[in-house]
């Protein structure tokens, strides 16, 4: 189990490396203000960045140790958990 600190702690951690991924990206997210990207999947949950989809997963994880949950940023910019297998790129 996490204490309030050590979930915090977590947070920051995983807050930084996203700040450090998002600096070191080799081309630039495209911009297109005419275009509304809908979810292919809006029957999930959307998460704003990884540092909430991942405190998700925490806390689902901490309820029930049976589930395997991982996180995939969705082509409609949200990040979704799903239980299934990773996709090759």
């Amino acid at each position: 189990m996490f204490d309030d600190d050590e979930l915090e702690r977590y947070y920051r951690r995983i807050e930084a490396g996203t700040a450090a991924a998002h600096a070191r990206r080799s081309r630039p997210r495209r911009e297109v203000p005419d275009v509304v990207f809908t979810c292919p999947t809006p029957e999930k949950i959307a998460y704003e960045d990884l540092a909430a989809v991942t405190g998700a997963i925490l806390a689902i994880t901490r309820q029930s140790r049976s589930r395997s949950l991982r996180c995939y940023e969705c082509a409609c910019g949200s990040w979704h958990l799903t239980s299934g297998v990773p996709r090759p790129d």
